[in-house]
């Protein structure tokens, strides 16, 4: 299992970020995403994140518990999603994932404004990241967007996601992508489904297959 230490060691927040992203490690804890799984092939780490994409991003909950519980799903040893019964449960509205954006300038559809494309995969990384948390892997079944104003490059946003409420192997989670000061660009609400059949499974079958 992965150590505590190696999920909250974070890294340097560029000085020149503004000040709500700077304050966010006053009020939430840091989770380092590369040591929950295997990034290898992963559209942020490996396409996404260089300095005319994506260039920094930092990924933040609300707690230690919390933390311990994602590591918890990502590991695929949770207990019954968030049963009051069991130590793993936690209050839907204090499971919320924070994600710190810096974009570049080479994300955009019109010239200098955010390819709409570009927002749905942050609010689908992020909303997942909260399903996971939830109910451990999971995909991506549906997520409905609003884009409510332009986002300008290059920019810093915060993406927000929290669980709404789930059912079973199912999730509901509402997401939004913000400037960190209150002016809301889009919000999403997406529905998440752990598979009966595990997703390292599924992974595993697909390559055998091909």
């Amino acid at each position: 299992m992965t150590e505590q230490s190696d999920i909250v060691e974070l890294p340097a927040i560029p000085a020149d970020a503004p000040e709500w992203v700077r304050a966010l490690p006053s009020s939430g804890r840091f989770v380092d995403r590369t040591k929950l799984y295997d990034i290898t092939g992963h559209i942020l780490f490996d396409s996404l994140l260089n300095s005319n994409g994506i260039r920094h991003f930092f990924y933040f909950m609300n707690n230690e518990q919390n933390v311990q519980r994602a590591q918890r799903a990502f590991n695929g040893i949770l207990t019954t999603p968030l049963s009051p019964s069991h130590e793993d449960s936690l209050d839907n509205d204090d499971l919320e994932v924070r994600v710190a954006f810096h974009l570049g300038e080479g994300i955009c559809g019109h010239k200098g404004i955010v390819h709409g494309g570009l927002t749905a995969t942050m609010l689908d990384e992020v909303s997942g990241a909260a399903a996971f948390s939830c109910v451990g892997p999971c995909f991506t079944a549906n997520l409905t967007i609003d884009y409510l104003r332009p986002l300008m490059t290059p920019a810093w946003v915060l993406v927000r996601a929290h669980v709404g409420r789930h059912e079973g192997r199912k999730v509901y989670i509402h997401g939004t992508v913000e400037n960190g000061e209150g002016v809301v660009y889009a919000k999403s609400v997406g529905l998440f489904i752990k598979p009966k059949v595990p997703v390292k499974e599924h992974a595993e079958q697909s390559q055998t297959k091909a």
